[in-house]
C-alpha cells in the first residue's frame, strides 16, 4: 500500500550508509546488511510460508543497480527464520529472517540495530518494490531470471523519505512507509542524531483499500450463488444479466442514460433458464454482443447480436471439440476490437482458452490449457479486459473470498498471481460478473447469501490511502516486525538449555548459544501459564567461541548456566543469591586429567543439590556437586566416573527413585549408560554399559527427561537427522527399558495442502519440562536445533501426544 502524497525517489547508488547496506535478493525481496556476514529480511524471503520448505541457492546483491560498474553478489548459505510458516495473527511480528553469507562483505557498510520505544516516530525506508504504476515493466533481475518465477522482475529501489511509525503492538511496527511487492524485508530506518539504525523490517504489502463497494443493485431477488453477467456496449455503459428465481433472464443498466444510477430490472423476452445457470456476455465492438454457453451435450456454443441483425440473435455455433460437464460456466471477453477470448474449466479441472478474430479463416483456435492449475469444474471464471491486450480474471475461492488475477502482453510470463478483493465472503463457487467501464476501471458483481446482488470497483488511483493531518487511517497501516524481535535472536543457535526465570518464579527461561555472535542469549515466558508467549531474546553476555550449554535451578530456585568454549574452557554465570541480577561470567576449573571440556550437562542429586557432568578431551566422564544446599556454596572436587573411554557427549538426570543416571555418546556414535547404586550423593556408580544404538547411523546427540509419570525417557538424533525415543517401562528403574522407537513429528504448517514437512538437518536435542505450574502435572518439552542454526520445540500432551514442531524464534 502506498500512502499519499507519494514522494518516493530512486535509491542512490552508494557504498555508504544507509543505502549501501540495502540490497536485492534474487528471489525478489529486499534485505539489509547487519554485519559483514549477515543480512536481515522477511522470513518468507527465506522460506515458503505455506509449507515451511527452505528457498535455496539465494544470492544477495548490496545496493544493486544495473548501472553499477562493480556489482557484487554473495551466496546465502543458510538462514534462521522467525517462523517458517504462516502462523496466524502474530505472523507479521515473526516475519523476519537472518541470512548468513558465504563470504565477508568488505565494500559495503552494515547497518546497526536500534529499537523504537516511543511513537509516533519519524522513519524512512527503501526497497526493491515492483511498482508498475511508478516504473512500468522493469527488467529481468541479476542472472536473467528470478528464483520465484519470471513474474518477479527487477525494478530500481525506491526510498520513502518521510513516513511514520504510529503504533507498536506485540513487537509489531505499524507504519505508513510505502509497501508493494518486493518491499518484503525492506528496512524501517530510524535516525538518531546523524546516524541511521535498523528499527524493523517490512512484512510485505498491506491490504490496500483499492475496491469501493459493495452496493446492492436495486432489490431484485436471485438464487444465492447465481451467475451474474455484465457487458459494456460503450464508454461508461454497463449492462448486467442474471437469471431470476422464476427462470426469466433479466437485465439492469447503468450509465449516462440512467443518470449514473442503476435502473432495472427488466425481463429479456420470455426465455427461461434454470436458475443459477450461466450465460456469458462479451462486447467486441460498439453495440456488439456475443454470448457463450455450455450446452447439455457438453459442447461450448456461441451466438452474436448487432443492431444490423434485423432478425435478432445469430447462432448457435460450436467452438472446437472440447467437451465439458453440461452446464459448466463459460466466460468470454474481448481484449481488442473484433477479438474474443473464451475461458472454461474442463472436466479435468484444467483451465482452457479459445480465441477468435476475423483473420482466423478456419474459425475458432483452441482449446489450450493455461498452466497446470486444477480447479473445481463447477467454479466460474469471470474474465474482463480493462484495456487493449489486458485481461483480468476473478473467481470465488474455497474460503468464499473473491480472488483476482491479471494478464498483459508485457508480463514476461503472463499471469501475475492471485490477490484477494477485500474481505467480503460469498458462497464458494459463486458466479461473478466483471466489466471495465473505461480504461483501467474494473467493476465486479456477485450474488450474496442474503439474495442481493453486490458490486465492487477498482482503479489504480485507489492505491493511495487517504491522508489527513492525523496521518493515515490506523486500521490500514502497513506492518512488520520490530528490530526487538531479531536484535539478539541467535544467528546460529548451537545448543539450548532450560531453567527457571531470573527471580525464581515458576516461569521458563531458555538459554541459547549463538555461535555466530559468540553470545549466550536468553528469553523467558511472559506469564505463569504455558499458554503465554515468550519475550524477545536478550544477551547474557559474550564468551569466546561458546559451544555447549547446560542450565540448572539453584536451591533458591534461581537459574545458573554452565558453558563450554571451543578452547575447552568451562564458564558459568548465576543469578545473585541476594538479588535478581546476574553475576558476571567466571570459569570453573577442569579435572586434573583434562585440558578441554567437550560437553557439559547438569542434574540434581538425591538431596536436590546441583550436580554438573563434563566429558573431557581424554574421553572420560567427570562429575562434581555443591558442598551444601547454599546456592553459592563451593563445588566439591571432580569425581571420575569412567575408567577409560572415547566419549564425547553426555546427558544426565535424577531418576524417580532419587538415583542419578548418565548417558554417553562415544566417538563412533555408540551409546552407553551408567547410574548410581544408591539414592545418596556419596553413592558409587556402575561402570558404563551398552545402551543399544537405535540406528545404523552414528548418534550425534542425546538428552534425557521425565515423562508425565516420572519415567525416564531419552531422545536421540543420528547423523542423518533421524530422531529416536526410548522410555523406561515404569518409574521404577529396576523394571528396565522399552525398545527404541522412531520419533517423527511434523513441522507446524497449517497451510500446507499435502506436504507436511519435518524439520530437516536436526543436530542437537534438549529434553526438559516447562517450569510453569500445571496442577502438579509434568509437561515435557523437547528443543531441537538444525544445521542452519534454527531452534524448534515440541510439547507433549497425555492425550494428544507430541505437538508439531514450532520455531522458537516465533
Amino acid at each position: 500500500m502506498v500512502f499519499c502524497p507519494d514522494d518516493r525517489y530512486l535509491m542512490p547508488i552508494s557504498n555508504s550508509l544507509p543505502w549501501g547496506a540495502v540490497g536485492y535478493m534474487d528471489n525478489g525481496c529486499t534485505a539489509t546488511l547487519i554485519d559483514s556476514r549477515h543480512i536481515v529480511a522477511a522470513a518468507h524471503c527465506f522460506c515458503y510460508d505455506d509449507t515451511g520448505t527452505w528457498q535455496n541457492n539465494l544470492f544477495f546483491y548490496p545496493n544493486f543497480n544495473p548501472n553499477r560498474t562493480n556489482t557484487q553478489s554473495f551466496a546465502i548459505d543458510r538462514a534462521v527464520a522467525g517462523t517458517r510458516v504462516e502462523t496466524g495473527g502474530e505472523f507479521q511480528a515473526s516475519d523476519w529472517g537472518i541470512g548468513h553469507l558465504a563470504k565477508d562483505v568488505t565494500d559495503f557498510p552494515a547497518l546497526p540495530i536500534a529499537c523504537i520505544s516511543n511513537v509516533p516516530a519519524n522513519v524512512n525506508s527503501s526497497g526493491y518494490g515492483r511498482d508498475l504504476s511508478f516504473f512500468g515493466m522493469g527488467q529481468a533481475p541479476p542472472g536473467g531470471s528470478s528464483k520465484m518465477g519470471c513474474n518477479v522482475w527487477w525494478q530500481p529501489a525506491l526510498v520513502d523519505p518521510e513516513c511514520k511509525v504510529y503504533r507498536i503492538d506485540q513487537d509489531q511496527l505499524f507504519f505508513d512507509c510505502a509497501t508493494v511487492g518486493g518491499n518484503s524485508g525492506s528496512p524501517v530506518l530510524y535516525k538518531i542524531g546523524n546516524n541511521y539504525y535498523l528499527a524493523g523490517v517490512i512484512h510485505g504489502p498491506g491490504n490496500p483499500v483499492q475496491w469501493h463497494g459493495w452496493w446492492s443493485i436495486a432489490d431484485h431477488q436471485v438464487e444465492p450463488g447465481s451467475s451474474v453477467s455484465v457487458a459494456s456496449r460503450g464508454a461508461n455503459n454497463l449492462d448486467v444479466f442474471v437469471v431470476g428465481k422464476d427462470g426469466g433472464i433479466y437485465t439492469a443498466a447503468w450509465g449516462p442514460q440512467t443518470d449514473s444510477t442503476w435502473k432495472g430490472w427488466w425481463r429479456i423476452s420470455d426465455l427461461e433458464a434454470k436458475p443459477g445457470s450461466s450465460v456469458s456476455v462479451a462486447s467486441r465492438g460498439t453495440d456488439w454482443l456475443d454470448i457463450v454457453v455450455a450446452g447439455n451435450d457438453g459442447g461450448i456454443y456461441t451466438a452474436s447480436w448487432n443492431p444490423a441483425f434485423e432478425d435478432g440473435w445469430h447462432g448457435w455455433w460450436r467452438i472446437g471439440d472440447i467437451t465439458v460437464d453440461p452446464g459448466s460456466p463459460v466466460s468470454a471477453v474481448s481484449r481488442s476490437a473484433d477479438k474474443l477470448d473464451v475461458f472454461v474449466t474442463g472436466s479435468d479441472g484444467g483451465i482452457y482458452s479459445a480465441a477468435w478474430e476475423p483473420g482466423f479463416t478456419d474459425g475458432w483456435h483452441g482449446w489450450s490449457r493455461i498452466g497446470d492449475l486444477a480447479a473445481d469444474p463447477e467454479s466460474y471464471i469471470a474474465a474482463v479486459s480493462r484495456g487493449t491486450d489486458k485481461l483480468d480474471i476473478f473467481v470465488v475461492g474455497p474460503d468464499g473470498k473473491v480472488q483476482a488475477n491479471g494478464w498483459e502482453t508485457k508480463f514476461p510470463c503472463g499471469w501475475k498471481g492471485w490477490q484477494n478483493v477485500l474481505d467480503t465472503s460469498f458462497k464458494p463457487g459463486s458466479y461473478l460478473g466483471a466489466i471495465s467501464r473505461s480504461s483501467d476501471w474494473l467493476d465486479v458483481f456477485a450474488a450474496s447469501i442474503d439474495s442481493r446482488v453486490y458490486t465492487a470497483a477498482w482503479n489504480p488511483a485507489f492505491t493511495c490511502e487517504a491522508c489527513s493531518d492525523q496521518g493515515p487511517v490506523l486500521d490500514h497501516l502497513n506492518a512488520g516486525p520490530s528490530a526487538k524481535r531479531f536484535q539478539y535472536a541467535p544467528r546460529f543457535a548451537n545448543n539450548v538449555a532450560l531453567a527457571r526465570y531470573v527471580d525464581g518464579s515458576a516461569r521458563t527461561e531458555v538459554f541459547v548459544i549463538d555461535s555466530d555472535n559468540d553470545l549466550v542469549v536468553t528469553r523467558s515466558r511472559n506469564g505463569n501459564s504455558i499458554a503465554d508467549g515468550f519475550s524477545a531474546f536478550n544477551s547474557l553476555g559474550s564468551i569466546t567461541s561458546p559451544r555447549q550449554i547446560a542450565a540448572f535451578i539453584q536451591t533458591n530456585a534461581k537459574p545458573q548456566v554452565v558453558v563450554t568454549s571451543e578452547a575447552g574452557k568451562l564458564y558459568t554465570r548465576a543469578v545473585s543469591k541476594s538479588s535478581d541480577i546476574w553475576d558476571g561470567w567466571t570459569t570453573i576449573d577442569l579435572p586434573a586429567e583434562v585440558t578441554k571440556a567437550l560437553d557439559v550437562d547438569a542434574a540434581y542429586d538425591s538431596e536436590g543439590n546441583n550436580q554438573i557432568f563434563v566429558v573431557g578431551d581424554d574421553g572420560n566422564l567427570y562429575t562434581r556437586g555443591r558442598i551444601n544446599k547454599e546456592p553459592d556454596s563451593a563445588w566439591k572436587g571432580w569425581e571420575k566416573l569412567t575408567a577409560s573411554g572415547s566419549y564425547r557427549k553426555v546427558t544426565a538426570l535424577r531418576r524417580a527413585d532419587g538415583t542419578e543416571q548418565a548417558f554417553l555418546v562415544d566417538s563412533a556414535g555408540g551409546l552407553a549408560a551408567l547410574w548410581q547404586m544408591e539414592a545418596k550423593p556419596s553413592s558409587s556408580w556402575t561402570a558404563p554399559g551398552n545402551f543399544q544404538n537405535p540406528s545404523k547411523s552414528a548418534i550425534i546427540d542425546i538428552d534425557a527427561a521425565w515423562t508425565e509419570d516420572e519415567q525416564t525417557w531419552i531422545f536421540a538424533v543420528d547423523e542423518k537427522g533421524a530422531l529416536w525415543v526410548r522410555a523406561m517401562v515404569s518409574k521404577d528403574p529396576s523394571q528396565g527399558w522399552g525398545d527404541w522407537q522412531p520419533w517423527a513429528t511434523n513441522l507446524y504448517a497449517p497451510s500446507a495442502k499435502s506436504l507436511q514437512p519435518q524439520p530437516e538437518g536436526i543436530v542437537s536435542l534438549t529434553a526438559s519440562r516447562w517450569q510453569e505450574e500445571t496442577g502438579g502435572d509434568i509437561v515435557p518439552v523437547v528443543f531441537a536445533t538444525d544445521n542452519r542454526g534454527n531452534i524448534y520445540h515440541t510439547t507433549h500432551d497425555r492425550s494428544g501426544g507430541w505437538s508439531a514442531w514450532r520455531s522458537f524464534y516465533h
